[in-house]
């Protein structure tokens, strides 16, 4: 991989900004890219706004890059995904073509749909949402990037979980609240004793780094990157209540789909999450044996570490509050 600085897209997003920091542990330079500034960039970090992500203002934006890494969202409505996805998706890949760029983006697994096997790189693509179709219609316009010869690795991460992980099933504030000296309770989506895998945004950040300069994990187009352990709702709430310095029991307050859907009646946030309920009221896991073939080295991340890196950061947070 060239040693110019490498291009974030979406910079300022969960996972962007996060990227920024691993490529500077790493020792790469890195270009962050976005419609905004990142907050608080690593320093020596080259920050370029956009007015726009089209062809021809990112074109313009990674001028004098190397890599690009695609860390890129768009506001959690359905109707959004479907009208502004796929064009954004295009305008990242036309870039990349004008710059003859490789590109490793970030994606998530909603394309797979309702599958009840482990989730694997070959699993076919049955999305059953309407977020899940506008995945797959990004996924054909990656694909036929790929299919011109062009340099991609698509990297579907499972669930997020960790710093910046402020939505979803398990929002991280409020794991982070429960492993400290908050209220002893952990929300919590779908089914408690169902299996879920999770990607810790960190690791994500990490892996998205490897994959944009190892060229051995750049064989093929589709990538699984590294998951947690498997945990349930329970088994999170009980490691969180063992780092907890009081000793109390933190409770687990699941959020059904029953509940889901009669809320989406007069909420749109409940609305956006009732058709993604399929996700977590059975077991879901993700495979990520390639990955960790390739060259993934870190250990497996456990459900103990995950409560052990909330605890630190409400500590962290009292020290800084206090």
């Amino acid at each position: 991989m060239s040693a110019a600085p490498t291009a974030v897209l979406g910079a300022s997003g969960q996972v962007g900004r996060l990227v920024l920091d691993a490529l500077v542990a790493a020792g790469h330079e890195a270009v962050a890219v976005g419609r905004t500034a990142p907050r608080d960039a690593p320093a020596g970090v080259t920050v370029r706004v956009v007015p726009s992500y089209d062809g021809g203002a990112l074109t313009d934006a990674l001028t004098g890059c190397g890599a690009v890494v695609a860390t890129l969202g768009l506001p959690y409505r359905s109707t959004v995904w479907a009208a502004q996805w796929a064009p954004l998706v295009a305008a990242v890949t036309a870039a990349c073509r004008g710059t003859g760029l490789p590109l490793t983006f970030l994606d998530n697994v909603y394309v797979y749909g309702d599958a009840r096997e482990p989730l694997r790189e070959t699993t076919p693509l049955r999305p059953c949402s309407r977020k899940g179709e506008a995945r797959l219609a990004g996924w054909h316009v990656l694909e036929a990037h790929a299919d011109a010869g062009h340099d991609v690795v698509v990297c579907r991460a499972a669930d997020f979980l960790g710093p910046g992980a402020s939505l979803g099933i398990v929002p991280w504030p409020a794991v982070v609240a429960a492993a400290g000296t908050g209220r002893p309770a952990l929300p919590w989506l779908g089914d408690p004793d169902a299996s879920h895998s999770f990607a810790l945004t960190t690791e994500v950040a990490d892996a998205l780094v490897q994959v944009a300069h190892d060229p051995s994990m750049r064989a093929d187009t589709v990538l699984h990157l590294p998951a947690v352990e498997p945990t349930t709702g329970r088994t999170l709430a009980d490691a969180l209540g063992r780092v907890r310095t009081d000793g109390r029991t933190v409770r687990l307050r699941a959020l059904r789909s029953p509940v889901v859907r009669a809320a989406a009646l007069v909420n749109g946030a409940a609305r956006e999450q009732a058709e993604m309920m399929y996700q977590v009221e059975h077991e879901q896991l993700v495979d990520d044996s390639v990955v960790r073939a390739l060259g993934w080295s870190a250990p497996r991340t456990t459900v103990a570490d995950v409560a052990a890196l909330a605890h630190a950061r409400a500590q962290r947070d009292a020290r800084v509050g206090g």
